[in-house]
């Protein structure tokens, strides 16, 4: 037997975009994932409105982050039969965790963008290849304000974990050969 490698990713070229979600935009629908209600295998960079609101450089660590869910149902003992335990399965929550460079000297940075828009709903990019190429993942996410300042004579660094309202579409493998998982449970090999 062929003794084989192991498939490793390394992120080399990544970004993360986020951009309000607008409500009033023209055909707009609450399951959008997307802006425009594009998938992970059809949004592009340019659907996140601004460059201010695409960051990689000060990028750290960008990780959509699953918890499992279950409920545990107990009962107790009787003359008839022992106590027993179940546990039933839910949908995992997911949270978009960043890690990154502090810019708050940045007018339309990062912490600028968090700061501004804490609370508010916005959607999300995450990308390994800067965007344009899978894997990448699409979804929606409630925004949290990040740190400010810090140490002195640091490199200032901060993280936020931002709650993903619903399970997001992600855009496995590579080009030419992909398949889209997405949040609603379908699955399509090589989307166009």
């Amino acid at each position: 037997m062929p003794v084989m490698e192991p498939t490793i990713l390394k992120v080399t070229d990544g970004l993360v975009a986020l951009t309000l979600v607008d409500k009033a935009a023209s055909g707009y629908s609450p399951a959008w994932q997307a802006p425009g209600g594009k998938t992970a295998a059809t949004a592009t960079l340019a659907d996140f409105t601004a460059a201010n609101q695409q960051w990689s450089a000060q990028i750290t660590s960008g990780k959509l982050t699953p918890s499992k869910q279950s409920n545990r149902s107990d009962r107790p003992a009787t003359f008839c039969s022992p106590a027993s335990s179940s546990v039933n399965p839910a949908q995992s929550t997911y949270a978009l965790d960043l890690s990154f460079f502090q810019d708050a000297h940045v007018r339309d940075g990062l912490s600028a963008f968090l700061f501004e828009n804490d609370t508010l709903e916005a959607y999300f990019l995450l990308a390994g290849n800067a965007g344009t190429a899978p894997p990448r993942a699409v979804g929606r996410v409630n925004l949290v304000a990040g740190g400010f300042l810090g140490e002195p004579q640091a490199n200032l660094t901060d993280s936020v974990s931002l709650d993903v309202i619903r399970k997001p579409d992600v855009l496995f493998g590579s080009t030419g050969s992909t398949r889209l998982v997405t949040g609603a449970g379908t699955a399509t090999n090589n989307p166009a």
